[in-house]
């Protein structure tokens, strides 16, 4: 198995300067937390996440220094309306602002073997999809998800390819 036969293919894309509001959109509309950037010729530019949009809805205290995340910010006062405002102007911004950083993400190739896949995922710092990409460019292939592991290895293990055991299985 390699990432060409486990990757998800039908991957829904987004332009650098699309709005986070449309991001936003779309991950609702389709049930997904990550959407890779593209650049006109379908070239890799980065990954807009819900992670990445929920620190930056943190307040701003919280996101002066990374190991503040690791105190009790429960004191920090915040309202639900000051929350709607920063997501009113995140959502006015431009998916490029909010991208993950490059230090986060895993890329391979089509041929990346299963156990290659494994360990990426495996040794990414937070939940990310692997992302496969063709060529010095960068085109985008398409994607690798813990669950895309889980589901090829469902059905191989239970020798029925024409079915897929997980869908209509809720994500968490």
């Amino acid at each position: 198995m390699t990432a060409a036969t486990i990757m998800s293919t039908d991957v829904i894309s987004l332009k650098a300067d699309d709005s986070i509001a449309e991001a936003l959109q779309l991950m609702c509309k389709n049930s997904i937390h990550n959407l890779p950037v593209l650049d006109k010729r379908g070239n890799f530019l980065g990954l807009f996440s819900l992670r990445r949009l929920s620190r930056e809805l943190l307040p701003k205290a919280a996101k002066l220094d990374e190991n503040s995340l690791l105190m009790h910010i429960n004191f920090m006062p915040d309202s639900a309306d000051e929350l709607s405002e920063r997501l009113i102007q995140l959502g006015q911004r431009p998916v490029s602002d909010l991208l993950e950083k490059s230090s986060k993400l895993r890329l391979c190739k089509p041929d990346t073997t299963l156990p290659e896949l494994l360990q990426l995922l495996f040794e990414s710092p937070v939940s990310l999809p692997v992302v496969v990409v063709e060529g010095k460019k960068k085109r985008l292939a398409g994607m690798v998800s813990n669950w895309d592991i889980l589901t090829k290895l469902t059905v191989n293990l239970l020798s029925d390819k024409d079915s897929d055991p997980c869908k209509n299985t809720k994500k968490i």
